[in-house]
């Protein structure tokens, strides 16, 4: 938080000696409440600090001395003042050299803590945090071809699922941070050693196999990016300064979307897991194309086609691919006739919904009017 959660008390910026003394002196001490303890990465050449950040997973059985492990925290590391934030926690303790003055150290609990993907999350989350600005600026380099850095992981995000799911669209590549840079075509070697300089990341981030600055070009800015830019220094100026400053940089590369993907798809092994992706996809767009054509043979319309359309879905069953009208309602809201149907048979079908669409919804009214009758009287649906 950059020093800045306690506003009503002396929070000064730390010089490189201050900030590793006490960096080491509390990293000490929450070892022992903690498997993995690290600090991320600085940004490069950084002059002063505003706050220690800590990232920790593996809570140690251990006797405590209450039942609140961050007040016990607090407690170990001499903290006058605490503030609980989701699964982060800060802290503000003694400055080792001035009165009156605190440090600011925030602890903060890595995803997946006590799962079996505790540990690989702890070292990607480690990497993202890294070198401050450095995976926000992998991803706005990076967005245009489809890939895609989480908390949770890097992925692609899969074109055709993207428009209506974002969030189901993803498809995780790796947690490794050595795996991503490799796929990125960046160097682990050079990474792991640290950059001396702003420059240096930049230059290493664009020395990367699918940069180019048309790909930056095509990226399609959002106002958290803007946000973003006001907000992060390091970013702004790489958007800012260090691209129009190298405009031929990796100028003839030509990846495309679809490349980065195939790629993708064969270094991680995740081919068979695609494509059932996109086989649920295509059966999405072709359920949808049925009940659209549904919708035009029932010559009805408003809250009579609503009831008709829902009468269809509850009512309606299959055998051997061949729809009938069932005694009991189907409870699944929404029963997937592509499926359930026998293959090339729409046409069929459809003559068949012409043909037994008013005993559905028959059904379907008597089934909604004893559903209301019974909360009537008991207070609840059945």
């Amino acid at each position: 938080m950059g020093g800045k959660t306690f506003p009503d008390i002396n929070v000064p910026r730390m010089s490189p000696a201050v900030y590793q003394q006490m960096s080491s002196e509390v990293q000490a001490k929450l070892e022992t409440f903690f498997a993995r303890v690290v600090v991320p990465r600085d940004a490069p050449g950084k002059a002063d600090f505003g706050d220690i950040d800590y990232l920790v997973e593996g809570i140690q059985i251990r006797a405590t001395l209450s039942d609140d492990l961050w007040a016990d925290i607090g407690d170990t590391i001499n903290a006058q003042r605490y503030l609980r934030r989701g699964g982060s926690h800060s802290y503000a303790i003694p400055h080792p050299d001035l009165q009156e003055a605190y440090v600011q150290v925030d602890v903060e609990l890595s995803p997946g803590d006590g799962t079996p993907a505790g540990a690989e999350l702890f070292e990607w989350t480690r990497f993202m945090k890294g070198d401050s600005d450095l995976l926000q600026i992998l991803g706005i380099c990076h967005r245009s071809l489809g890939i895609n850095c989480t908390d949770l992981g890097m992925h692609v995000r899969v074109e055709e699922i993207e428009p209506y799911n974002k969030k189901k669209a993803l498809l995780l590549l790796t947690r490794d941070p050595n795996k991503a840079m490799e796929y990125y075509g960046l160097d682990a070697t050079k990474y792991w050693a640290g950059f001396g300089t702003e420059d240096e990341l930049y230059d290493w981030v664009t020395d990367g196999r699918f940069f180019s600055p048309s790909a930056f070009e095509r990226r399609i800015e959002k106002s958290n990016d803007r946000s973003r830019q006001a907000k992060r220094p390091m970013y702004a100026r790489f958007v800012e300064q260090y691209i129009p400053n190298h405009p031929d940089k990796n100028a003839s590369n030509t990846w495309t979307r679809q490349e980065a993907l195939q790629e993708a798809l064969g270094m991680f092994d995740k081919q068979e897991e695609y494509d059932s992706m996109i086989e649920e996809h295509q059966f999405k767009e072709a359920e949808e194309a049925l009940w659209l054509k549904i919708r035009t043979v029932l010559p009805l319309e408003g809250s009579s086609l609503l009831v008709a359309l829902r009468g269809l879905r509850r009512w309606v069953k299959f055998q051997d691919g061949e729809p009938y009208i069932a005694s009991e309602p189907d409870f699944d809201d929404k029963p997937s006739w592509t499926k359930l149907m026998a293959p090339g048979s729409d046409e069929g079908l459809l003559s068949w919904v012409q043909s037994h669409w008013e005993e559905a919804k028959v059904l379907e009214k008597a089934y909604s009017q004893s559903l209301w009758t019974f909360m009537c009287k008991f207070g609840s649906y059945p």
